[in-house]
């Protein structure tokens, strides 16, 4: 559901932090004009590092693993040594770097206490080209892997059970269990996440609602519409997106499949939360709420340049927005006009988000040797230190409660406006365990598209998906 992380500048004690502590692109030869070089695999000594950019540990036993740059524990790394011209033939070297330079420190950190724990093993990893990842795990899969968060699933055949490694899954978040644990089974480490919310400017819902963000459609349909008359600047724009948009048909207890993954949006009280929010977001544009040009808006940032250039006063956006398109982009404290809420529902008592994040998992089978120490280095990202860690230095929201709770783990000023985001959390949803979850939502943001531009009434609307996925 969502992109690859996001990353902007980090604040002092992130610095500190990873300074103390220590994708997606092939792993190609990277060799030219001649034959490689043979390097020497699997025998190491004291001079060697732990840990490097595509290996973990220095054991004899080696384990595979897929995963991001993103997810690099170094800050780059040569796929063979350099040689010079002058002494013989000459290879080009191709060196990868980090896609979150920031969090290598953290990460590297934790992949090193894992090789100190585990001195027979050491993880050899690949940073696979991201076309046909997801299906590969199925027909040539690794040890373990990286996975973005929609596919836990569509895994869940795949991915071996985790609970004799990972303390505590009641810690998680709602969202988190309810996703990766199956048949009673936690079969992903939930490493980190993030969510939707209200972003609205605080001096003007200071001047037009008393300071307090609108928490209803009303509210909000009414705020944004004086601050649109008296301002001359848009009230409210939405993202003709489903993680932007879902969650108005969330909170009124709407589901688009049921636990089998059948689509259910004919049954009554899921048609009716279908029609009310495709009303809504049209009556958003028709009262001048919001301009017609919105149901355009596809990406973050566009949201977040309107911000930027005081062109909007309230949006849907992402959690990672506040600091990676507004603190950091924002000269002096001016981004600090902008706070966050929960996304307006229907009735204040309603609550909902969507939710994003990437996970870890084991694809080796059973619980002894080899099998346990990639189950050991997949919960090794879930522990609260290591979680806290890395969350720190990415910029990024915790999956367990208690690390937000541990300014030890993570500290309090690691993320702007983070303890709002953790109780956002608490009402987080993922998406669906069923491919058809994505053919829907595509079709329901041509719905969003055709409603909110008049081109379709909400009725038609909600009419045509029925045809289209039940009839």
């Amino acid at each position: 559901m969502e992109e690859f992380p996001r990353t902007g500048t980090t604040p002092s004690r992130r610095e500190a932090l990873v300074a103390g502590a220590g994708a997606v692109a092939g792993l190609l030869s990277g060799c030219v004009g001649g034959a490689g070089l043979p390097v020497a695999v699997g025998t190491f000594d004291e001079s060697d590092p732990l840990v490097t950019y595509n290996r973990v540990g220095k054991g004899s036993t080696e384990l595979s693993y897929w995963t991001s740059r993103f997810y690099m524990p170094a800050q780059s790394g040569n796929n063979q040594p350099e040689l010079s011209p002058l002494t013989g033939p000459f290879y080009e070297t191709l060196k990868y770097r980090s896609a979150q330079p920031a969090a290598a420190p953290a990460l590297r950190a934790q992949h090193e206490e894992w090789a100190r724990d585990n001195p027979d093993y050491r993880v050899e990893l690949s940073y696979p080209d991201s076309d046909g990842w997801k299906r590969r795990l199925s027909t040539q899969p690794p040890g373990g892997s990286t996975i973005n968060n929609p596919w836990i699933p569509e895994l869940y055949d795949q991915l071996r059970p985790l609970e004799r490694y990972v303390s505590d899954v009641e810690d998680f978040f709602p969202f988190v269990r309810e996703t990766a644990v199956h048949d009673g089974s936690l079969l992903a480490a939930w490493k980190y996440t993030d969510c939707r919310c209200l972003y609205y400017r605080q001096d003007l819902v200071d001047a037009y609602a008393d300071g307090d963000p609108p928490r209803t459609w009303d509210e909000l349909v009414t705020v944004a519409s004086d601050i649109a008359e008296n301002e001359g600047i848009d009230g409210f724009q939405f993202r003709r997106g489903t993680a932007t948009t879902i969650p108005f048909f969330w909170g009124q207890g709407g589901r688009l499949l049921d636990d089998d993954g059948e689509v259910v949006l004919s049954e009554p009280g899921n048609r009716r939360a279908m029609e009310r929010t495709l009303s809504f977001l049209r009556r958003l544009v028709e009262t001048g709420a919001s301009p017609e040009a919105t149901v355009d808006i596809t990406e973050y940032e566009t949201l977040a340049r309107h911000a930027r250039e005081g062109e909007v006063a309230m949006f849907v956006g992402g959690s990672w927005q506040i600091e990676k398109d507004l603190k950091n982009r924002i000269s002096g404290d001016r981004w600090r006009r902008w706070n966050v809420a929960e996304i307006p529902m229907r009735k204040s008592d309603q609550h909902a988000t969507a939710v994003g994040g990437f996970a870890e998992g084991s694809l080796r089978e059973g619980d002894s040797g080899a099998a346990a120490a990639v189950k050991r280095f997949v919960a090794k990202f879930v522990e609260p230190a290591s979680m806290g860690r890395y969350c720190e230095a990415a910029g990024q929201l915790p999956t367990r409660r208690s690390v937000f709770d541990d300014a030890d783990l993570y500290s309090p000023d690691a993320f702007p406006y983070q303890e709002q985001f953790r109780r956002f959390l608490e009402h987080g949803r993922a998406p669906p365990p069923f491919p058809v979850y994505s053919d829907i939502t595509a079709a329901f943001d041509a719905a969003v598209g055709a409603v909110a531009s008049g081109r379709s009434t909400p009725s038609e609307a909600t009419n045509e998906l029925v045809r289209q996925f039940e009839e």
